[in-house]
């Protein structure tokens, strides 16, 4: 519901818009630039090139999105786009429109895992077998131990903790237990009064009770925390345990395991995903400008009933007490207990890139201002064998279609800036890698942009726009699909009014386009987000590359025509793609771009914004994003 607001609010509030949306001088497009030049049978080209099987599903990184990116920027060379990428070292015409992006693989050495437990002699007392315990003990890496602190991730709240990116040795570290490990503010829970836990190792057992209840359910977060945090806003409503030890100088945790991580460990198959045999691991070392990840492992039985050997639990009592949701009080184990664990990882360097271009705006002063439209141009690769033999995840509409409507109105630009039809402000066009594993390129562009980050006045996104409602189609219950000659616009609502307004008058006046705000809101009810597992929807807002410019400040509208049964499977291909609305909803983001690049003011947030957003923005600020940054020369790997 909207606040009220007064006459002269509203008088200003309209005087404006009038502003915003009827800035753009009166040239070709009826105002808006040389969009009518984007056609259905040009967005049909660029995609069956990219959707196509050569480029085996541009997963981040391969040869596929390494080939194309060269495609998209022999295409913003050919136009006469300008470069926005490497300025030095650059090999070739095209390295000019990259921004390459340091990675590194990583693989876990299972002879280099090792972990020693000593501990007084004292009688045993309920640990299965009892027995005596005392000296120097070593467990066994992937039977009796394994690295990572569980599958419980995302929006569920878990405690994250996978694969190291980095060795660890820790010579040999006392332990404190601390319960489940979480201070949860409106309960006033905080398992760490009257313990230090500074140069020590954290044993965890159990979750809050309703993060418990989440995982029962089995509703864990997906990409981006599409499901909500019963617990709140980390950071501000809770600390997490890993959030807690980084900022408190804990060395370790040790999670105390559940049946189920019991039963993992047991399984050859876990083994091999979180075990010493697991496969190499992308890791983004420009991610470590992020808190601390203090190196989290799982416990086995027998490591178990170790560490509480003596102690007032047992090891029995604990792993009881955490499945049966039990309030364990903390406590400091024994002080001649002491833990050395050392983590052995082998890192080879990689990259990526974004591919960036931009053109120029006419005016002197407002062409160092810029508009930013964008999409993510990688998606997930190759899969397992199908019944039918097929392996590539074309990745037609994710987001096969949003790279390509860049690509249409960035020639519509540049076609235009060529007969002296160019918007005031400056227009970058950004293709970012590694959305699907978390927003990569999105998140380098916002935190070492290459340029100021604070004239930066919109950013426009577009993440699968090629699909509409068939005839006789039903959407799943977790899925919507929008009618042919309507978008979903995600966005204006939740933070700014303004891009709304810019939004609502282009559509009307291009193709008669009809938005549909149902994903847009981050408070999902009745008649918004209500689709995926009630009430708490899919959180779109969060899911894609423009939540990373909000997180830095800027105003922003994700343009998508929703999900679908064919959504991150083989059979998302070119053919079932609706190019005529596709060609509308491009076009329409090409608009809004001109108007955007004209306008006297540019578009602010609203003054109440979320409170995970204003948490990630204040996240952001802490870690420096934003600091403009030159870009690199290109990485050994990238393409020519």
């Amino acid at each position: 519901m909207r606040r009220p607001v007064g006459a002269a609010a509203l008088l200003i509030a309209l005087l404006f818009t009038l502003t915003l949306v009827n800035a753009a001088p009166q040239q070709a497009g009826g105002g808006y630039g040389n969009a009518p030049a984007i056609t259905a049978d040009e967005l049909s080209t660029y995609l069956h090139f990219l959707a196509s099987d050569q480029l085996e599903g541009r997963n981040t990184p391969s040869r596929g999105y390494d080939t194309a990116s060269l495609y998209i920027a022999s295409h913003l060379r050919e136009w006469g786009v300008k470069p926005l990428g490497s300025t030095s070292g650059t090999k070739g015409p095209l390295q000019a429109y990259f921004m390459p992006i340091e990675l590194a693989s990583t693989q876990l050495n299972p002879a280099g895992m090792k972990l020693t437990f000593t501990s007084p002699a004292v009688a045993g007392r309920g640990g299965v077998g009892g027995g005596t315990l005392g000296g120097p003990r070593t467990f066994e890496y992937g039977s009796e131990w394994v690295l990572g602190g569980g599958a419980f991730g995302g929006g569920g709240g878990g405690r994250g903790g996978g694969a190291a990116s980095d060795p660890v040795e820790i010579a040999g570290a006392p332990l404190v237990f601390v319960g489940h490990g979480y201070v949860i503010n409106k309960t006033n829970s905080d398992p760490y009064q009257g313990l230090d836990v500074k140069g020590k190792i954290m044993v965890v057992a159990g979750l809050p009770a309703e993060l418990a209840a989440l995982q029962a359910a089995g509703r864990g977060g997906g990409r981006g925390g599409a499901t909500p945090n019963p617990l709140g806003v980390e950071n501000t409503d809770f600390v997490t345990p890993q959030g807690y030890a980084s900022k408190n100088g804990a060395l370790g945790i040790i999670i105390v395991p559940s049946f189920q991580q019991l039963s993992a460990m047991a399984s050859p198959a876990a083994g091999r995903a979180t075990g010493p045999n697991g496969p190499p691991h992308q890791v983004v070392p420009f991610q470590a400008g992020r808190p601390s990840t203090v190196p989290t492992i799982t416990a086995g039985v027998a490591l178990t009933n170790a560490l509480f050997q003596g102690e007032k639990l047992s090891g029995a009592q604990v792993f009881e007490g955490a499945a049966a949701g039990a309030k364990l009080d903390s406590f400091s184990l024994n002080a001649e207990k002491k833990l050395a664990l050392q983590i052995a990882v082998t890192k080879t360097p990689g990259s990526t890139q974004n591919v960036i271009g931009m053109i120029e705006g006419r005016d002197p002063v407002l062409k160092n201002e810029y508009v930013v439209i964008s999409a993510h141009l990688d998606h997930t690769g190759l899969a397992g064998a199908g019944a039918g033999g097929d392996t590539v995840n074309n990745g037609a509409d994710d987001d096969g279609s949003g790279s390509v409507a860049v690509m249409a109105i960035a020639r519509a630009y540049a076609m235009g800036a060529a007969k002296g039809v160019r918007p005031k402000r400056s227009i970058i066009f950004l293709w970012v890698a590694g959305e699907e594993k978390g927003l990569w390129g999105s998140q380098y562009f916002a935190q070492f942009p290459p340029v100021d980050i604070t004239k930066v006045v919109a950013n426009l996104n577009i993440d699968m726009i090629g699909r509409s409602r068939p005839q006789g189609y039903t959407d799943p219950p977790s899925y919507k699909l929008v009618e042919p000659g309507e978008v979903f616009v995600v966005g204006p609502r939740v933070s700014s009014d303004d891009m709304g307004a810019i939004v609502r008058r282009v559509a009307a006046d291009v193709g008669k386009l009809k938005i549909n705000d149902f994903y847009d809101t981050t408070a999902p009810d009745a008649t918004h987000d209500n689709a995926g597992p009630q009430p708490n929807g899919q959180r779109i807002f969060y899911r894609s590359d423009h939540y990373n410019f909000a997180k830095v400040g800027i105003p922003v509208a994700f343009y998508t025509t929703g999900l679908h049964p064919d959504y991150h499977r083989v059979s998302d291909s070119p053919d079932k793609i609706d190019y005529k609305s596709m060609e509308t909803i491009t076009r329409n983001v090409a608009a809004a771009g001109w108007v955007l690049g004209n306008a006297a003011t540019r578009p602010k947030l609203n003054a109440k914004l979320p409170d995970l957003l204003v948490n990630d923005m204040k996240a952001a600020q802490a870690a420096g994003w934003g600091k403009l940054t030159p870009v690199v020369p290109p990485l050994p790997g990238t393409p020519f």
